[in-house]
This record gives structure tokens, C-alpha cells and sequence, in this order.
């Protein structure tokens, strides 16, 4: 079984410097439904990027990225922003006060079946096209062989970064890359981490960390029970 391990160093911009090189805006927002409440606070406003409150916990969301409980930046200029609350848009301009009630959708859920050899197995997609997954907990990111890499269209040598990987077979060498859109069943996530190693290995495909750790994993012994977290 391939192991992955793949370290990836994030360099936070200082909040104060952010802060200080922008202006701050004053947009309140509230999203009840019958089950949850959601208050969401737009501190301020950026190129593709919004820094809010939700439910008094400050994050600062970029376009592109997975939702925080429930709340997705869709758009962002210095002049408004564009945000997806449970599935519901709304656009948020300086000053803008908002009240609105959403319904709270449900957890999407994925079953997946352990096969007759041990192995739980499953198709999904990247960017769009279908793929045989296996599952495997011990990757720490999707990997790919670099042969469906290029069915895919993943130009891997020009978008991606050389590094090198530890595999049953010792160390190989293999490029970090970002899969725009990855799904299984119900639940897609963009902008998840991959690694396409040179070769025809991995075969199947990996789905490792980089997906299934932003989903809740459930190992029911003959059912891995997959869900959202928010």
C-alpha cells in the first residue's frame, strides 16, 4: 500500500498588517432557521478574500475555498461581497444590514461498502471526470499515476511542485498539485491537495487525507459512512 506524507507550510499575514492595509466595514448579517442560528459579521472587505465573524469566531475567507460552517465567499471586491449561507446567496455591499432566514440543510452522506478483498472502494470524479478510488486513511494526500494525470489534462510538470514522496517502495519522486474540484457521491470539495507520481503507480487511485479529512469518517466495519462536518 502506497503511504504518502505530504508537509505543507502556510505563512499567515500578520491580522494587524491585513487590517491596517485595508478599510473595515460594518455589515451585519443574521441567518436563522428552525434548527440553528448562524450570525455572521463582515469585518471587512478584500480582493477575493472577506474577513468575518461567524458566530463570534474570526475567519478570513477566500474564494475557492471549502465552507466554514456553512458560510462560502462566492465573490469579493473592496466594494461588496458575495456569500453562500447554506446554499442560499446574498451579496453585501459597505454598511449593508441583512436579516434573513435559511432552512438548514442536511449532512450529504456517502456509504461505501468494503469489497470482497478487505478494501473499501469507490468512483468518484476529478475536475469533472470519472475515477476508481480506493480508500486509504494512510495517505495523506490523493494520489495519482502520472498516465491518468494526462487523461485528465493535469499538467502536472507545469502547475505543480516537485517533491519527493515515501512509498512502500522507497522514495520517489512526484509533483504536489491542486485538484480544482473533487467528488464522491454528493459531497464535492475544491482546491484539494494531490500528488501525481511519475509512472503507473498509484493504480487505483488514492483518495487520501487531503479529501477525506475535511469529512467526518465513520469505519462501521463493512461501511465507511462519510459525511460534511458543518
Amino acid at each position: 500500500m502506497l503511504r504518502l506524507i505530504l508537509d505543507v507550510w502556510h505563512f499567515p499575514m500578520s491580522i494587524s498588517k491585513f487590517l491596517l492595509s485595508c478599510f473595515a466595514l460594518c455589515v451585519y448579517f443574521i441567518a436563522i432557521s428552525s434548527h440553528a442560528s448562524i450570525k455572521i459579521e463582515v469585518m471587512a472587505l478584500f480582493q477575493d478574500k472577506a474577513m468575518v465573524l461567524i458566530n463570534k469566531e474570526q475567519h478570513l475567507l477566500k474564494v475557492g475555498e471549502p465552507a466554514i460552517s456553512g458560510v462560502t465567499l462566492i465573490e469579493s471586491t473592496s466594494k461588496y461581497a458575495i456569500l453562500d449561507v447554506n446554499g442560499k446567496q446574498s451579496k453585501f455591499t459597505l454598511g449593508n444590514r441583512v436579516q434573513a432566514k435559511f432552512e438548514q440543510q442536511d449532512k450529504k452522506k456517502i456509504l461505501i461498502y468494503r469489497s470482497t478483498n478487505g478494501m473499501f472502494r469507490t468512483t468518484g470524479s476529478i475536475n469533472g471526470y470519472t475515477v476508481d478510488f480506493l480508500i486509504d486513511t494512510g495517505a495523506s494526500a490523493i494520489a495519482i499515476n502520472s498516465n491518468l494525470a494526462k487523461r485528465l489534462g493535469i499538467q502536472y510538470k507545469l502547475t505543480g511542485s516537485s517533491i519527493l514522496v515515501n512509498t512502500a517502495s522507497g522514495t520517489e519522486h512526484a509533483y504536489a498539485v491542486k485538484f480544482n474540484r473533487v467528488k464522491v457521491g454528493e459531497i464535492m470539495l475544491r482546491n484539494v491537495d494531490g500528488i501525481v507520481l511519475e509512472g503507473y503507480e498509484p493504480n487505483p487511485p488514492l483518495l487520501g487525507m487531503s479529501y477525506l479529512g475535511r469529512l467526518n469518517i465513520i469505519n462501521e466495519g463493512q461501511v465507511m459512512r462519510l459525511e460534511e462536518k458543518f
